[in-house]
C-alpha cells in the first residue's frame, strides 16, 4: 500500500524509527497522527516535518501511553477528529529491558509486555475496524530480530517480540482475504537510543559492564547501527509491495535466513557474545 494520500498512525513516534517514519510518511505524502508518551517529542517532529514540507502539512502530535487502553481510545477520538478517517496503522512503540530471565522480575516483565505487546494489541484492535472500512488499510506491528532469534539477557524483551510475531502472522491469516495489509517488521541493529533509554530508566540488570562501558556500548549501538532514516524507507518500500514481513537490515535479513536454515548452530554463535 502506497502511503501517499492517506493518513497513518504511528506510536513511539518522539524518536528513533518512530521519527524517522513520520518524516518519511510526510515526505511521501501522507497525513499522520503521531502518538508518543513524550508529547513534546512528538510535537517537535510535527514541527520538523512543517518546517520541511510547509505549515499546512496535515500532520498531528498526540500523547498516548500505549500500555493503557482508555488513553488508546481517547488518542482514536482525537485521531478522528483531526484526520476524519485512518488508513494505516504503524505500532512501533517498545522499550527494552536487559538481564537474565531468572533476575528479571515479575514488575519488569509485565511493564516490557504490556508496553510492546499489549500496546500493539490495543493499537490493532482499536484501529482495525476504521481500516476494514477504508478501500485500503495496513497494520504494521514492530517486532525485531530478536523476534526472529533468543537472545540471552533479552527475555522479556525477546518474549514480547516474539509475541508481536505470533499475533500479527496469525492477524494476516485472518485478514488475507480483506482489503487490511497486516505486516510483522523486523528490525535488526538500528542506531537509535534504545539502549540509553534501557539505562535511562533503570531497564538494565546484572550487567557485566562498568557504568562508562555501558555509556560506549550505547554510545556505539547508535552510532553503528542502520541509519533510522533508511530504516523507515525500506519498511515503507515494504508496505507498498504488500509485504506481511518485512526485514530491516543486512544483520536482520543474514539473521533470518540462518535461524531457518541452521538454527542451534546461529542460536547458540549469537549468543557467546557477552552483553
Amino acid at each position: 500500500m502506497d502511503v501517499a494520500g492517506k493518513t497513518i498512525v504511528i506510536t513511539g513516534g518522539a524518536s528513533g524509527i518512530g521519527r524517522s517514519l513520520a518524516i518519511e510518511c510526510a515526505r511521501r505524502g501522507a497525513s499522520m497522527a503521531l502518538a508518543d508518551i513524550d508529547a513534546e517529542g512528538a510535537a517537535a517532529v510535527i514541527e520538523r516535518v512543517r518546517d520541511e514540507l510547509g505549515p499546512n502539512a496535515r500532520c498531528t502530535a498526540h500523547p498516548l501511553d500505549v500500555s493503557q487502553l482508555e488513553d488508546w481510545r481517547t488518542f482514536k477520538d482525537a485521531a478522528l477528529t483531526e484526520h476524519g478517517t485512518i488508513d494505516g496503522i504503524i505500532n512501533n512503540a517498545g522499550i527494552t529491558f536487559t538481564g537474565t530471565a531468572q533476575d528479571t522480575t515479575y514488575a519488569q516483565l509485565e511493564k516490557v509486555m504490556s508496553i510492546n505487546f499489549m500496546g500493539m494489541v490495543y493499537g490493532t484492535q482499536e484501529f482495525l475496524p476504521l481500516l476494514k472500512a477504508r478501500p485500503e488499510g495496513f497494520v504494521a506491528n514492530v517486532s525485531s530480530l530478536f523476534g526472529l532469534v533468543p537472545m540471552k539477557q533479552q527475555s522479556a524483551y525477546c518474549a514480547s517480540k516474539f509475541a508481536i510475531r505470533a499475533y500479527t502472522e496469525v492477524l494476516a491469516q485472518e485478514m488475507k482475504d480483506s482489503s487490511v495489509l497486516v505486516a510483522s517488521v523486523h528490525p535488526g541493529h538500528i542506531g537509535t537510543n534504545i539502549i540509553k533509554n534501557a539505562r535511562a530508566q533503570g531497564n538494565v540488570a546484572n550487567t557485566s559492564l562498568s557504568e562508562q562501558e555501558q555509556e560506549l556500548f550505547a554510545q556505539a549501538f547508535k552510532a553503528l547501527g542502520l541509519a533510522p532514516g533508511r530504516a523507515a524507507e525500506i519498511i515503507l518500500d515494504g508496505l507498498k509491495k504488500k509485504r506481511s514481513k518485512i526485514v530491516v537490515g543486512k544483520d536482520a535479513v543474514r539473521g533470518d535466513i540462518l535461524s531457518r536454515l541452521f538454527p542451534r548452530p546461529f542460536i547458540n554463535a549469537i549468543n557467546r557474545a557477552e552483553v
